[in-house]
């Protein structure tokens, strides 16, 4: 081969060299027509990915909107309080989109970088709506995910710990479940910019099932795709809910036993004699003020709502009992005084009325009575429980007779009539107990009656 020829190839190598470079050089901006970055597997370096990359404008800007695929991981759910209707929650939260601006080619696989290279990529703005506080982990550096595939996809994951607000409704507490929801939007790109999705539907929640709690055991939970429409336009939101059932086990140790046991022992007093007051009065008394203190202690863990619980009406209706039996032996007491005053005052009328018989028995052997002087006496001697006898017609009757028609009746005659009728009436459908302790030999059958269908109407209320 000639020299001039040599010369020539060399020249051609050369330039093929050069156009060669040119092309495959590898940082050219964010320009249309930019060439993908290349990386070796020997020394990577994405310096020329960033190299005229701006973090402020989203990717596909001033194109269609740019789909957010979310998934998350749920580590703990810390605490439920029913006190600030909340719940504390840690969550790996993930969100995947694609940035053709950081294609690269040269490596076949997913590049795993800092997360301190947030601060130089555009990431979605996403919040936690419902929350009331939250923060991202920082221990031992903040605990954040970026990993970048070939294509421009990218995973950007956080673990972030929540306390998140639920909407609950206690009137069945403590027999209740709650439905709390986990709510991602959005903050500044409306629905026009950003599409928020679940990667996966309900399989994009995980973990959830096996989380344990003390109070609780994690029912169904579902995910939903909604809009959050504001004055300053229309945003994406996404919406996990999941159902919480509560364990009744520890209310019924704690709450439901104690309440059961105090209302029994206020039936103690139905066994003790009525006349043995000091006994029956302190059970009375120290069941009603036991269970007013539990009353005050269970609501002091509860919120201060306008509606009423079932555990409310529960330890309502114990103390009623409780008020119950107490008021039962007031009753037994009045009706033992009562019944023994009026046996002293048949006892004193039996001894007026032996008096007097014995008086006109004397009278009569010393000068008999008769005619109407002797029925007027006889009329005297008898008790208020005898029936009056009516005096046989004579001089004096007739002469009242006629004296009361000439008489026309006043007002207050009127009233007297009605008093004493209403007196006859009384005393006609009143019921007089001879045996008191017949009162507590009743209290004893429906008192617990009475309270185990209470128990068979409430657990069917509100268990079903």
């Amino acid at each position: 081969m000639t020299a001039p020829f040599k010369h020539t190839a060399c020249l051609l190598r050369l330039a093929l060299t050069g156009l060669l470079f040119v092309w495959w050089r590898p940082c050219e901006g964010n320009a249309p027509n930019k060439t993908v970055c290349v990386l070796y597997e020997a020394s990577p370096n994405i310096s020329c990915l960033l190299e005229g990359y701006d973090r402020n404008f989203r990717p596909n800007f001033g194109k269609e909107a740019l789909v957010i695929n979310m998934s998350m991981t749920v580590a703990s759910i810390d605490s439920v309080s029913e006190v600030d209707l909340d719940y504390t929650i840690t969550i790996l939260l993930r969100q995947f989109w694609k940035d053709q601006r950081l294609a690269y080619r040269g490596m076949n696989r997913s590049l795993s970088l800092d997360g301190r290279l947030v601060e130089a990529l555009w990431v979605p703005d996403t919040f936690l709506l419902n929350s009331k506080e939250a923060f991202l982990h920082k221990v031992t550096v903040d605990n954040r995910l970026i990993r970048l595939f070939p294509d421009g996809e990218l995973i950007y994951g956080m673990r972030i710990t929540s306390v998140l607000a639920c909407k609950m409704d206690l009137r069945k507490y403590p027999l209740d479940e709650q439905t709390c929801t986990l709510e991602l939007e959005s903050y500044g790109y409306t629905k026009e910019d950003l599409i928020f999705t679940w990667k996966d539907g309900n399989k994009s929640i995980h973990n959830l099932d096996k989380i344990d709690l003390s109070q609780f055991s994690l029912g169904d939970h579902n995910t939903k795709t909604s809009e959050s429409v504001y004055e300053t336009g229309t945003y994406p939101r996404l919406i996990l809910s999941f159902k919480l059932h509560r364990n009744v086990f520890f209310f019924l140790l704690q709450t439901y036993v104690p309440s059961i046991l105090l209302v029994i022992s206020s039936w103690v007093s139905f066994w003790i004699n009525h006349e043995a007051v000091p006994a029956r009065v302190a059970l009375g008394i120290t069941t009603v003020l036991t269970m007013t203190t539990f009353i005050t202690s269970a609501r002091a863990s509860l919120p201060r709502i306008s509606y009423i619980k079932a555990v409310d009406v529960y330890l309502v209706m114990c103390f009623v009992f409780v008020f119950a039996a107490l008021l039962e032996y007031a009753f037994v007491n009045f009706e033992s005084t009562t019944s023994k005053h009026r046996a002293r005052k048949r006892l004193r009328a039996r001894k007026n009325k032996n008096k007097k018989q014995e008086e006109i028995k004397q009278l009569d052997e010393a000068k008999p009575l008769k005619g109407p002087l002797k029925a007027a006496v006889m009329e005297s001697t008898k008790t208020d429980d005898e029936p009056p006898t009516p005096t046989s017609p004579g001089i004096g009757s007739t002469t009242s007779s006629t004296r009361r028609r000439e008489r026309q009746p006043t007002f207050f005659d009127v009233a007297s009539n009605v008093v004493s009728n209403l007196r006859e009436k009384r005393a006609a459908f009143k019921v007089e107990i001879k045996d008191i302790n017949v009162i507590d030999k009743y209290s004893r059958v429906i008192f617990p009656l009475s309270f185990v269908l209470f128990n068979i109407f409430y657990w069917i209320t509100y268990t079903f």
